[in-house]
């Protein structure tokens, strides 16, 4: 059913051609493959991002007559990002801007909030294999690494600026991992 369903979608996913547009708070969701795991129990992917900024929930249901349907519900989002997108590409829409906000004397802040499981770490500090990471397609490494090519910008050299960074972990509502950089 939920196959038939997107068949009939007329997909327009964000690409990297669309332009990334202003907001003062932008809330963006973004969708994660399944798993090897809920591959391998043959789980149904529920989750449909027809559009760049849209998100369908899909629920099979079944009458007591017991003729099979599909509920669907819709959630809109500033920004959706599908299981193809790529760190780089929620970088890219999300937390690029804010960086260009300090650079302009503004506030910014970036977070990730989620299920356990959902690709917070995922998203934020890279891709994981194993017990090794690659930390430089996360979007923290991606925002460090815009934040110092600024740095070395003409405009901004010569302030002799300081980069600060503070990390928290927020956790069954205790805060811990407190790091200063």
């Amino acid at each position: 059913m939920i196959r038939e369903f997107r068949g009939s979608l007329d997909y327009r996913p964000l690409t990297t051609a669309d332009p990334i547009e202003e907001h003062r708070i932008c809330v963006c969701v973004r969708k994660r493959p399944l798993n090897k795991k809920e591959n391998t129990m043959k789980d149904l992917d529920v989750i449909t991002i027809p559009s760049k900024d849209v998100v369908m929930v899909h629920e099979p249901k079944q009458k007591v007559d017991l003729t099979r349907y599909l509920e669907n519900q819709t959630f809109r989002f500033d920004y959706a990002f599908d299981d193809t997108a790529t760190n780089e590409m929620v970088y890219r829409f999300t937390a690029r801007p804010l960086v260009e906000t300090i650079f302009e004397r503004g506030m910014a802040t970036c977070f990730a909030y989620g299920q356990t499981g959902s690709g917070k770490t995922h998203t934020m500090g890279g891709d994981f294999s194993g017990k090794n990471q690659d930390c430089s397609k996360g979007v923290y490494a991606l925002a460090a690494r815009d934040v110092f090519l600024m740095l070395k910008k003409p405009n901004y050299k010569k302030l002799d600026l300081q980069v600060l960074a503070t990390f928290f972990e927020i956790y069954s509502g205790k805060v811990g991992g407190n790091s200063e950089f």
